[in-house]
């Protein structure tokens, strides 16, 4: 194990809170459609389609990196901080590829068919290929904090807080999940600010709190 590095671990805290906080201002200016969805404007001012879900790559990019700094702050033999590190990532990977669709193959979609009928059709793909990787990706970073809850939980009063909202993330996503209830803008928005308080409580216990040592 190598010593804690106090300035790594206070960059890695700011890279996180700073794509959390960016990340939520994104999702309430998040368009929800081309025209005539009920959700538009619910929240914020829609901002341009592939602008958000660049910029929520950009972010998620940047959680990958600051989190990374937790993993290497927990106990990095163990199997969960292993099996919790998989999950995000591969989680961060599947809600990239759901921006991707949403905010750039939507629109090439749009851009390259005047055809209504060829639209709607490929509209519907997209919008199922886009739910299935929100909804996978999102349980996948939420089992993710799951894991990394035990490992959290011997940091101190934050790393305690920080599990107990992990788990509570990952209840929430196993719950969704069963109800097959979709990801409008609601479903999204709340699933992203669960998420933040876990991220953000996890930038506070990476400014305080010991290192976990190994078993």
């Amino acid at each position: 194990m190598t010593p804690t590095d106090p300035h790594s671990d206070r960059t890695d805290a700011a890279l996180i809170a700073g794509a959390t906080l960016i990340a939520m201002g994104l999702m309430l200016h998040h368009p929800t459609g081309h025209s005539g969805s009920p959700d538009d404007g619910r929240l914020l001012a829609d901002w341009n389609n592939t602008v958000v879900h660049g910029a929520m790559i950009g972010c998620l990019v940047a959680l990958s990196v600051g989190l990374d700094g937790l993993r290497r702050r927990l106990d990095e033999r163990a199997l969960l901080t292993r099996l919790g590190a998989i999950l995000l990532g591969a989680g961060f990977l599947a809600l990239c590829g759901a921006a991707v669709v949403n905010g750039f193959a939507s629109e090439r979609l749009v851009a390259q068919t005047d055809d209504a009928a060829i639209r709607a059709a490929g509209g519907q793909t997209l919008w199922a290929l886009n739910q299935s990787l929100t909804s996978v990706g999102s349980l996948l970073v939420a089992t993710g904090a799951l894991a990394w809850s035990p490992g959290l939980w011997r940091l101190g009063g934050l790393g305690r807080v920080s599990a107990g909202l992990g788990s509570g993330l990952a209840a929430l996503a196993i719950g969704w999940s069963a109800t097959d209830g979709g990801f409008g803008l609601t479903a999204a928005v709340t699933g992203a600010a669960a998420f933040a308080l876990w991220s953000l409580s996890v930038a506070a216990v990476m400014m305080t709190g010991p290192r976990e040592e190994p078993a």
